[in-house]
């Protein structure tokens, strides 16, 4: 801890020096520094960071492992007390300050010659190099060891990012993080501005032959670049064109936004390495059950009543399966003779909004009066940094519809709004309609601009009528009975 002594209207700090690093300082137990200020508490604080900076420098002399971010926090102190004149040479005219920085530089000159020198006394002859040039009027130079490093440069990115007004609690930031640490770990402790076009071109052929499931493994979390590769990479198949793609464009979003604040320069390393996703072919499109496939999953239902439910719901309302998930009670309403669900808190904001409950749906009324406040399904997990059960209820329907025989991955939970999107379709409901109901964003600048703001209630409740999946009605009926008590 930093000592404080008032001399000559100005406080001075002294520190201790360690044993084993006094040979450094000629054998002294103490080093000293006259502070700026007269005002204790400005002293005291100022000698904590000259201390600091101390003990940053005398760790790295020791050969204990120290940060980049605390290497440069070295440089700025130990320039910063080389420029106050903390070393100190008298000697005929010449300036007593630029003497002992020269004296320090020769000092360090010799303790390393023809010897590789240590990232710490790099950092060091770099801040009295840049003390002796400020002192000079020179200009300094940019230096590569100084720069921030590209994980730090992201967590500033992302810092930023979240101050977006609107912003709704998504995985997307995970993925951006995500990311950011895979390209960290390829790159290292390098800044930024040394990524080429080569770096992104062998991190993206490292991806397409890595393992899609890598993620899945609870030990990869805690690996390096190199043991993920070890494990997970030289794959035949690796990650998908969509993932691959999603990759490249945060990076490429990263270095654009960084070059505006002068991190990086030149073109966008991360840049053309996306392909073109064709539908059929690397991606594929969510498509409706078919009617034998229907009876299928409901014949017997589910063993959870609330996966039964919820699948019940997505078919005759075409809600998104969080939606469906993350109702309460006080989210089903009435408004006259018509029951609807108030969607408030969608993705988008024309997915807020109210859908009619069809009379398939009228017992929905009953399960929302037994959880008035709650979720209705409150067995399902929130997860996620949105903490919605969307997720777990997705994993569940999985897992059934696997025991099913269903293993495309076209056929899903979205798959049941398909049904009902499809069924309205064929019963020629213009578009601008079921895209309130389903709250989609109405199609073409003149429905957005001069077209009605809200469907009514009732309208949108006969359309809802028209749902009708014929031929399964009793097995429908059945897969709702079968899991009353």
């Amino acid at each position: 801890m930093a000592s404080l002594k008032l001399h000559r209207q100005c406080w001075q700090a002294k520190v201790r020096i360690p044993k084993e690093l006094r040979s450094r300082y000629e054998g002294r137990e103490f080093i000293y520094r006259h502070l700026s200020t007269s005002d204790r508490r400005k002293a005291k604080l100022e000698a904590d960071a000259w201390e600091a900076g101390l003990r940053l420098e005398w760790a790295a002399a020791r050969g204990e492992a120290v940060s980049t971010s605390a290497l440069r926090s070295l440089y700025q102190q130990l320039r910063q007390r080389a420029e106050a004149g903390e070393f100190v040479v008298e000697s005929g005219d010449a300036d007593p300050i630029e003497l002992g920085i020269e004296h320090e530089l020769e000092r360090l000159s010799e303790q390393y010659e023809a010897r590789d020198i240590p990232a710490e006394a790099e950092y060091r002859l770099a801040a009295l190099q840049d003390a002796q040039r400020a002192r000079a009027g020179r200009s300094i130079p940019r230096r590569a060891i100084l720069e921030p490093t590209m994980r730090e440069v992201a967590n500033d990115y992302l810092t930023l990012w979240k101050t977006q007004h609107g912003l709704k609690e998504t995985n997307t930031e995970q993925q951006k993080i995500a990311t950011f640490d895979l390209f960290a770990g390829f790159l290292g402790d390098k800044p930024l501005r040394a990524v080429r076009k080569a770096d992104a071109a062998r991190f993206v052929d490292a991806l397409r032959q890595m393992d899609p499931n890598w993620a899945r493994s609870p030990a990869a979390k805690g690996m390096s670049w190199a043991q993920l590769q070890q494990k997970f990479g030289g794959r035949p198949k690796g990650l998908s064109d969509a993932t691959v793609n999603r990759h490249m464009a945060t990076l490429q979003a990263l270095w654009d936004w960084a070059l505006d604040r002068e991190h990086c320069e030149g073109r966008n390393p991360f840049s053309g390495f996306q392909r073109k996703l064709r539908e059929g072919r690397n991606t594929q499109g969510y498509v409706a059950w078919e009617p034998e496939e229907l009876t299928a999953l409901f014949t017997p239902p589910p063993k959870r009543e609330d996966l039964t439910e919820l699948m019940l719901v997505a078919m005759f309302s075409g809600m998104r399966l969080d939606e469906i998930a993350s109702l309460t009670g006080a989210d089903v309403h009435h408004s006259g003779p018509v029951p609807f669900v108030r969607v408030t808190d969608a993705k988008t904001i024309a997915g807020n909004r109210d859908v009619p409950l069809h009379p398939a749906l009228s017992w929905l009324i009953d399960r929302a009066k037994e959880n008035p406040k709650g979720r209705i399904w409150p067995a399902f997990n929130a997860e996620g940094p949105g903490k919605k059960p969307g997720a777990d209820a997705g994993k569940e329907f999985s897992r059934f519809k696997a025991s099913r025989g269903f293993t495309r991955r076209a056929k899903v939970f979205h798959s049941f709004r398909k049904n009902f999107v499809g069924q309205l379709e064929r019963a020629r409901v213009p578009e601008h309609e079921v895209a309130q109901i389903v709250g989609h964003e109405k199609k073409g600048i003149t429905f957005k601009v001069y077209g009605d703001r809200v469907m009514s209630l009732e309208r949108k409740a006969e359309i809802v009528k028209l749902i009708d999946y014929k031929g399964l009605s009793s097995c429908l009926r059945t897969a709702r009975h079968e899991q009353q008590p």
